[in-house]
């Protein structure tokens, strides 16, 4: 109750705060929604993030080739049928029906050339990899190859949101164009207003191909990065949903009526990823005294009833997760195996952290910096933005770095070879300072992408678990359930909570 009280006193304090911030986007008209998201909500002209953070805002603007349905599984969506040719070739079928917000017809010619720009940025390079070639038949049709067999290529294709060719192209040769003229996507909605750091704003798309849609006729997306903000603006009615909800404000939540708390199917994953050019890092005795330092149970237990320790990349429940790694938290034996790599007296590693941890995830960094100081070992958090963030990882700048990631479908194949190998196609070399140098564990990942049938990829993903975990390649925390919150007005029935975050295309407002 003292919590409850707190909290309560916190957002009464901030409560004249939000009519300055978002009293201005107040839902107006009956059928407008408004979001308060954590994020700063960026559209893009064109797709090129697999992060779900930045997705949620595409998925308003544009349709991917394929998508999460409700039961979790990856489905048809600007594809209606494929055929297999080959182990190495498959022909895909689009949409007949589908229209860009420019009026433009989508056509395979679209998503050729959406993959040919995309999987040039460096940071998809080796997800796309083994695919050899995605050309356009004719209007309607685009055939694959890829230079082996590949299960993961349906889950690959579901990361391209063709973008609209002759529109983008004719941009190009305009000078001065705002992004709000400057995005054209088959989506439920269009970009109709963008001030950065302050509102996004979409309208329907009255001619989006789906026939079962939303009522909503308007989307404002508001970022309110601060939890507190972001929840005192749900429970005083400026916002109609947020996300990324902490743990401790779910049962407040739930004593109000006129609210609702969902959970989507996906997680955050949080852990800990190794500079392999670290002297003390290279040694295996130490990387495995890390993970025994850490007790990511108790980093668990800390973050409340939707957190859970991680041992491995695979989620519980999943076929490829390997119930044997078990976690390891023995103080004992991390000291013994210090002692034996000859780092007794200790050393010190900094951290890379991204300034956008959430309230309750930033409170790890102290922890793991007690943790690890009763082993002798110094650990300096450095608070990076973004793009500081991401510049120390490609300059290997820092000793280790906090990672977050989503799950996408289990997808723990594509995972591993982002942080373990890059992929030409042809040749093969280690992804960086992170990766760990192994061709057993490079075999094992190619393997599973090969391997067509579910039953023995399933093994080769335990199997590939089980050499990570002996190996301590990289130090696991925890998996977060993402926690959203709604005002009542919003009828949840048809959303999809297989998706990392909820789809608004179906939902129906009910005043």
């Amino acid at each position: 109750m003292a919590l409850l009280d707190k909290t309560k006193a916190k957002i009464h304090k901030i409560a004249l705060l939000l009519v300055l911030i978002v009293g201005w986007v107040n839902v107006s008209p009956a059928k407008t929604l408004v979001w308060g998201t954590a994020f700063h909500a960026e559209p893009n002209v064109i797709v090129e993030e697999v992060d779900a953070n930045s997705n949620f805002i595409n998925h308003l603007l544009f349709d991917p080739l394929f998508l999460l349905d409700q039961q979790g599984r990856v489905a048809p969506r600007l594809v209606t049928k494929w055929k297999i040719i080959s182990p190495t070739q498959i022909q895909f079928e689009l949409r007949n029906d589908v229209v860009f917000h420019s009026g433009n017809p989508l056509t395979a010619e679209d998503v050729e050339w959406t993959f040919n720009y995309i999987q040039q940025q460096p940071h998809l390079q080796s997800l796309f990899a083994p695919i050899k070639s995605l050309k356009a038949l004719n209007s309607s049709q685009f055939e694959v190859l890829t230079y082996r067999p590949f299960s993961e290529l349906i889950q690959r294709l579901s990361y391209i949101f063709p973008a609209d060719k002759q529109f983008y192209l004719a941009n190009q040769e305009l000078e001065n164009v705002e992004i709000v003229s400057s995005v054209s996507g088959t989506g439920p909605f269009k970009l109709a207003r963008y001030i950065p750091g302050i509102v996004t704003e979409f309208s329907v798309n009255p001619e989006y191909w789906r026939n079962k849609r939303s009522n909503i006729t308007q989307i404002k997306v508001v970022p309110i990065v601060q939890s507190e903000m972001r929840m005192a603006s749900l429970f005083s009615r400026d916002v109609d949903v947020v996300d990324h909800v902490p743990d401790n404000y779910v049962e407040l939540l739930n004593k109000d009526p006129q609210l609702s708390v969902i959970q989507t199917e996906g997680l955050k994953w949080l852990a800990i990823e190794l500079n392999q050019r670290h002297p003390a890092l290279d040694n295996r005795r130490v990387r495995q005294a890390l993970n025994l330092a850490i007790d990511n149970v108790r980093l668990a237990e800390v973050l409340g009833p939707y957190a859970l320790a991680s041992t491995q990349l695979s989620i519980p429940g999943l076929p490829g997760y390997n119930k044997e790694l078990l976690p390891r938290y023995n103080l004992l034996l991390a000291h013994q195996l210090l002692q034996q790599a000859g780092f007794e007296d200790g050393f010190t590693l900094t951290i890379a952290v991204p300034k956008q941890l959430f309230g309750e995830q930033s409170k790890v960094v102290p922890q793991l910096v007690s943790m690890l100081d009763r082993v002798n070992i110094t650990l300096v958090p450095e608070w990076l933005d973004e793009q500081e963030y991401q510049a120390n990882i490609e300059n290997c700048a820092s000793d280790v770095m906090l990672t977050r990631r989503q799950s996408d479908a289990g997808d723990v194949l594509s995972i591993a070879r982002s942080m373990f190998i890059e992929d030409t196609g042809t040749s093969l070399q280690t992804a960086g300072c992170l990766s760990y140098r192994n061709e057993k564990v490079t075999q094992l990942i190619l393997a599973g992408e090969q391997e067509l049938n579910e039953e023995k990829r399933d093994k080769i993903i335990q199997y590939l678990e089980q050499q990570l975990y002996q190996e301590a390649v990289f130090v696991p925390l925890y998996w977060q359930r993402k926690i959203w919150a709604l005002n009542q007005r919003i009828n949840i029935e048809n959303m999809n909570r297989a998706s990392p975050f909820p789809l608004f295309e179906r939902l129906q407002v009910l005043d």
